[in-house]
């Protein structure tokens, strides 16, 4: 378990090619999603690189200097919305995905916003767990958020 050392830290340009082969790593194995959505989290370092000049954030662990596990936060004014949470397989269960909620939360905080915000895959008993923890609840009815896939949206208020 991760417990001192590795802080979750925001990533920049000079890091797109470390979280293209993140995601290549991470979402080809996550058999839980329909296929294409698979292919479409797999995002090349030019598409991260575009996704951060457009304002999206990308936040994460690095591990002996690896990046380790990664989050995408869009922030508006009233809402922070994280997504596309990924994890090595070699790091799932040390509490990083913890640690991230931990930071995401602040980062709401930290930017005047009023709800943290997410899509929670059903079934994906481990992040229902995680984001029932971190005082999420739910919010409306499962949704097809891309064919074949049905998420429930997740919100908390900012303290």
């Amino acid at each position: 378990m991760i417990e001192k050392g590795p802080i979750v830290e925001e990533f920049g340009e000079e890091d797109c090619e470390e979280l293209e082969n993140l995601y290549r790593t991470v979402w080809p194995t996550a058999a839980e999603y329909p296929e294409h959505w698979r292919q479409n989290r797999m995002l090349r370092s030019d598409q991260v690189r575009e996704e951060m000049r457009k304002g999206i954030r990308f936040f994460g662990i690095r591990d002996q200097g690896k990046i380790v596990g990664v989050y995408k936060a869009r922030i508006t004014e009233d809402e922070c919305f994280g997504e596309h949470q990924s994890i090595l397989a070699s790091h799932r269960g040390t509490g990083i995905a913890s640690r991230m909620y931990d930071q995401f939360k602040k980062l709401a905080k930290d930017n005047g916003c009023r709800i943290n915000s997410v899509n929670v895959l059903m079934g994906q008993e481990p992040t229902l767990r995680l984001v029932e923890k971190h005082g999420f609840h739910k919010v409306g009815e499962p949704f097809e958020q891309s064919p074949g896939m049905l998420v429930q949206r997740f919100e908390r208020n900012v303290d």
